[in-house]
């Protein structure tokens, strides 16, 4: 999978989120009388919203290395992390909903619906980036964590704005709210997938065997490279490849390809190496599998 086909896929996961929660949504919503109050309601929607999309987004690495073990534990994560996350933006929205109010109350002036849209738009802020940080946390990448606070803040902003706007415009259209949920699906991950390539240190490429043209962003200091699944770099179906064979390290903006242990060692333009800098387009070897170091769109 080339690096734009991960950007396509990551934002066809997103728009598919959406077309899940929109079912749900509207069933909450059919069952609205049942609930003792409207922040219990609020809650219940925002808590199935981040369990759907933190589960898209806890599964979107082991979906792009190949590893259906890493996308399976990934989901769990996301789905609970998620479920917190949608709770917290609610909370956070109505708070500041209610401080809003109580300013334009006290200088007896009308909250307009732009200021609506503001203030209902702060809680999809904090539902975007709670979700698109999740990876990171779980990964333990501050590096990630970056990607997923300014994808979350941007992608979060304008489609939950978006989403409030027509949610507003258009109110118990549910053909809307599927609009609406659809933009805001594609705008986190456009922005999160847009970040993930603005704050890489760079790529690499497999140039042979089963996984053969598929790339990955190096977005943490310390990436394993391995055939078990936990690694951020499966190579599944390669000969002679140790479960953890090797990391790729970055130090000081400066890439290195190190050495799991001295018995296996990796090989840099056809030369056994313990440890060695990577400069573009050199080409590596992890077991049988050949890598070039570059920037790939």
């Amino acid at each position: 999978m080339s690096l734009t086909l991960k950007r396509v896929v990551i934002v066809l996961l997103g728009v598919l989120g959406a077309c899940m929660i929109w079912p749900c949504l509207l069933t909450v919503q059919y069952f609205q009388s049942a609930f003792p109050g409207y922040l219990a309601f609020s809650l219940v929607q925002g808590m199935l919203f981040g369990l759907i999309f933190g589960a898209i987004f806890g599964s979107f690495e082991g979906i792009v290395v190949s590893s259906r073990p890493k996308a399976v534990k990934g989901l769990a994560f996301g789905a609970a992390a998620g479920t917190g996350a949608g709770a917290l933006g609610v909370i956070a929205g109505q708070a500041y909903l209610f401080r809003i109010a109580d300013i334009f109350q006290s200088s007896q002036q009308t909250l307009s619906g732009a200021y609506l849209i503001l203030a209902n738009g702060i809680g999809w802020v904090i539902i975007g980036v709670c979700v698109a940080m999740i990876e990171g946390f779980r990964s333990l990448s501050p590096r990630k964590i970056l990607v997923g606070l300014a994808g979350g803040i941007v992608g979060g902003g304008v489609g939950g704005m978006t989403l409030q706007a027509v949610m507003m415009r258009f109110p118990g259209n549910t053909w809307s709210l599927l609009a609406g949920l659809a933009f805001f699906g594609l705008s986190l991950s456009f922005f999160y997938s847009f970040f993930e390539n603005r704050f890489s240190y760079g790529s690499i490429k497999l140039l042979n065997g089963p996984l053969k043209n598929k790339e990955y962003h190096l977005v943490k200091s310390r990436m394993s490279v391995g055939s078990r699944h936990s690694c951020d770099i499966v190579l599944t179906g390669y000969r002679e490849v140790e479960p953890i064979h090797a990391f790729i390290s970055v130090k000081k903006g400066h890439v290195s390809l190190v050495s799991a242990t001295p018995a296996h060692p990796v090989t840099l333009n056809d030369e056994k190496r313990d440890e060695a800098a990577l400069r573009r387009e050199d080409v590596f070897s992890v077991g049988n599998a050949k890598f070039m170091y570059g920037i790939f769109s």
